[in-house]
Formats: structure tokens, C-alpha cells, sequence
């Protein structure tokens, strides 16, 4: 397989490049995966980070991770279970399992989930990757004939937001605010909902998506650019705080507002990071009166992946509604602008690469 393939490269969110990049040969104990549908994910349009991990502008940046597509070459050695035209999700992060993290539950603080990628230097905004050994054993999972591969690609975003309610449960009742109403964002209420919340309430700046947010089960909604987040939520929870805040716009404002929402003995889960340089302002005092819990969640591991799947294939989670956009490779950076700057009630884009 001598020929090239196309690749969408990365310069700038608003300079995507359809290239002609080499043809990645299949080693043993990998496979290689025709992608037929990959998501913009908001991880793929932060500049600032895309362009560190490119290395230089106009370097590839290993981007394009929610991905979906059909099993093209088994090299030597692969379990016989996988075989060509198999339909498949495959995840770029993989944890070694045997790390002090890992052993302790954290495989998504594992340093190899988060250095491992697809083996060539670009991501599933192609049509094709080729999944290494590793991967292989531990980051691929059949797609179900009923599940298209459109709404196989939200696998990956959904399993984050399984993890991460883990961590800061929603179940029992409890009352949730959930910062920001972008696909993440709406897929926590619906995680929520699932997970026997009780009151949800949405917080955004956005009327358009605000309205989305009511249509994905949110019970109540917040104004962030007209109303005070932590007393519209309080007003509306019976003048009690959240016991769960989940910030998924990564925003400083959005730090201080999960402090002033946070119910005394809640949890608030940071999903979104703000950039690197900011520095947040943190009251231990009330933290501590309080009695509450902060914590984080980075990615998803097989377990999360599987659970996502299982809630995807089984309609307890409607990701259909989420898909309104879906290009070609060609028109990649259409995609990038959308995810970027939201207009036209875009919320989720796919790509297509073998269009």
C-alpha cells in the first residue's frame, strides 16, 4: 500500500488544510481503521493548545479523536475476534493499567493514556488510522449494527462525562447546576436525568442555547448574562445551593461562580479547564465551613467508553438531536469555524473523511 491518503492538517482554527500525507503501514498486532465519521470536539479548536501540541505552526497536530469506522487491514498477530469490515469506535488514549495510577482507579491520569495516540502524527480527520498494538488490546470496541456511525463518534465525549460524574455524583436526588450548555454541557443533564438527579438547572449566556438545554431535560435555566448564576439557582431550588455543580465552559467567572452556587457539603466537578496561565482566586475558608469537595476528570477509559456505548445503543441518551452539521474532508475547516464560533444553532459537527 504504497499510495498516500488524505489528511486534514492543522495551522489555525481557520486554516485547516486538506493534504495528501503517507499511506501508515500496518505492524503486527495492529490494525488499520477507514474512518467513517470523526466529531469537532472543543479540545480540537482551544488555538492555544492545538498549536503547542502541533509544535509549530503548521505542524500536524494529532487531532480528531472521536471517531468511528470500519476495519481495513489485521496485521500479524491481532486476536482473530477482529477482522476486516468490522464496524468499530477506537479511542486514541489507552491507559498501561499497571501504573500507582491506574492501580488506584485513575487511568485517565495514567501518563500513557495521555501520551498514547493513533501511530501516525495526525489524527481521524482522515481516511485512515492505524491503531497501535496497545491500542489494539485495549481501545477498540464493536459498533453495534444498530448504532450509526454518526452517533457512534459522541462514545468518546460521553464516556468523559460518565467519568466524570463518578467522581461528582448526580444521583439520589440530587440537585445539579451544570455551567454551560455546549455539547458536553447538554450530555450532563441527559447523564444526570439517567443517574436519578433531582432538580437540574443549566446556566449559560446564550438565549438560543438555553432554549436546547430545556429540550435535552434541563428543568430550569439561567441567564449567565443577565442573572446572578448562584442566586437564580438558589432562588430556584428552594434558597438552597447545588448539591452538584458541573463546570464545563472554561471560563474564570465560571470558577467563581461553582463557589458561590456549591450547597454545603456538594461537590463541584471542574470538567473544563481555563488556560494554563490562569490563576484562580479560591476562598479555603468557605471551602472549608462548607465541607466541600472539588475535583476534576480528565477523559474516559474502556470502562467509561463501554458505558457510553451501552447508553447510546440503547436510547437512554439522545445524541441524534445533538448532529446538526456534517461535512466532507474537504470542507474540515467549515466544521472548525462552527465549533469555534457557534452560529446558525450549530451544537455538535461531524466530518465525513471518505466523502
Amino acid at each position: 500500500m504504497g499510495h498516500g491518503m488524505k489528511a486534514a492538517v492543522y495551522y489555525s482554527n481557520s486554516d485547516v488544510r486538506i493534504e495528501d500525507v503517507d499511506d501508515i503501514p500496518v505492524g503486527p498486532g495492529e490494525i488499520k481503521v477507514r474512518i467513517m465519521a470523526c466529531g469537532v470536539c472543543g479540545s480540537d479548536v482551544m488555538e492555544w493548545y492545538r498549536i503547542r501540541r502541533a509544535g509549530r505552526p503548521g505542524g500536524i497536530g494529532a487531532f480528531g479523536h472521536e471517531c468511528t469506522g470500519i476495519i481495513a487491514e489485521v496485521g500479524a498477530g491481532v486476536d482473530p475476534k477482529w477482522q476486516v469490515g468490522d464496524r468499530v469506535v477506537v479511542t486514541h488514549h489507552v491507559p498501561c493499567n499497571t501504573c500507582n495510577a491506574c492501580i488506584r482507579g485513575h487511568t485517565t491520569a495514567c501518563t500513557t493514556l495521555q501520551t498514547t495516540k493513533f501511530k501516525q502524527a495526525y489524527g481521524a480527520f482522515a481516511e485512515y488510522v492505524v491503531l497501535p498494538a496497545i491500542n489494539v488490546d485495549r481501545g477498540i470496541l464493536r459498533l453495534p449494527d444498530s448504532v450509526s456511525f454518526d452517533a457512534g463518534t459522541f462514545v468518546e465525549p460521553l464516556g468523559c462525562v460518565v467519568r466524570g460524574q463518578q467522581w461528582a455524583p448526580t444521583g439520589d436526588g440530587r440537585s445539579v447546576l451544570i455551567i454551560g450548555a455546549g455539547i458536553t454541557g447538554l450530555l450532563h443533564v441527559q447523564a444526570a436525568r439517567l443517574q436519578g438527579a433531582g432538580f437540574i438547572a443549566v446556566s449559560n449566556p446564550s438565549p438560543e442555547r438555553l432554549e436546547i438545554a430545556k429540550k435535552f431535560g434541563a428543568d430550569a435555566t439561567i441567564s449567565a448574562r443577565t442573572e446572578d448564576v448562584a442566586g437564580r439557582f438558589k432562588e430556584l431550588n428552594g434558597g438552597v445551593g447545588a448539591d452538584t455543580v458541573i463546570m464545563t465552559a472554561p471560563v474564570p467567572v465560571c470558577v467563581k461562580q461553582s463557589l458561590e452556587a456549591v450547597a454545603p457539603g456538594g461537590t463541584i466537578l471542574f470538567f473544563a479547564p481555563t488556560n494554563p496561565d490562569i490563576q484562580s482566586e479560591i476562598n479555603l475558608w468557605n471551602l472549608w465551613q462548607k465541607e466541600v469537595t472539588i475535583t476534576h476528570s480528565y477523559a474516559a477509559d474502556f470502562h467509561d467508553l463501554t458505558t457510553a456505548l451501552a447508553w447510546i445503543q440503547h436510547n437512554r441518551i439522545n445524541v441524534a438531536d445533538m448532529i446538526t452539521h456534517v461535512f466532507p474532508l474537504q470542507e474540515t475547516v467549515e466544521g472548525f469555524r462552527l465549533t469555534a464560533r457557534h452560529r446558525d444553532g450549530s451544537l455538535k459537527v461531524i466530518i465525513h473523511p471518505q466523502e
